[in-house]
């Protein structure tokens, strides 16, 4: 059965996938790059900061594609955010530095951030400790923003 599924996606990506791609140019390819990872960078600044409400801006959620974090799944990003809130009562402060990041345009209107580093969390009573992260974003032009419609993330604490 695995084998079924594995083949079944292979043809569609590089069959159906190539015929049914967008060819952008270097210059669209760039701009599209360029935007989202200006983007990306300012919603990490609010991801440091915890204001939540702010980076839910950046994200829209119509489709509901779903939003992955360390091996759970949430339909709707609503129920993301609240755990994230609830989480964040006791921290102070959380810092963020990459490792690998990579922006790729894959058309016009869907751009894929992929990254990884490490987050330096410090809670109220002054503890600290450290998380390796694993990110996916995709983003899509909307309405002529950009927006997030699904990530996938994990981490682990050290």
């Amino acid at each position: 059965m695995k084998t079924n599924i594995s083949f079944v996606l292979v043809f569609f990506f590089v069959f159906i996938g190539n015929s049914m791609g967008q060819k952008l140019s270097n210059q669209q390819k760039a701009k599209a790059e360029g935007e989202v990872g200006a983007i990306f960078k300012n919603m990490v600044k609010l991801g440091e900061a915890l204001d939540y409400d702010a980076l839910s801006k950046g994200v829209d959620d119509q489709n509901h594609a779903g939003f992955i974090v360390n091996n759970s799944f949430y339909a709707k990003y609503d129920s993301l955010t609240n755990l994230l809130k609830g989480r964040a009562g006791g921290v102070s402060k959380q810092t963020i530095v990459f490792q690998k990041q990579k922006v790729t345009a894959i058309t016009e209107d869907v751009v894929l951030v992929a990254a990884s580093g490490d987050s330096t969390v410090e809670l109220m009573n002054g503890t600290q400790f450290q998380i390796t992260f694993y990110w996916t974003f995709v983003y899509q032009k909307i309405g002529g923003q950009w927006k997030v419609v699904q990530s996938h993330q994990s981490s682990s604490r050290q």
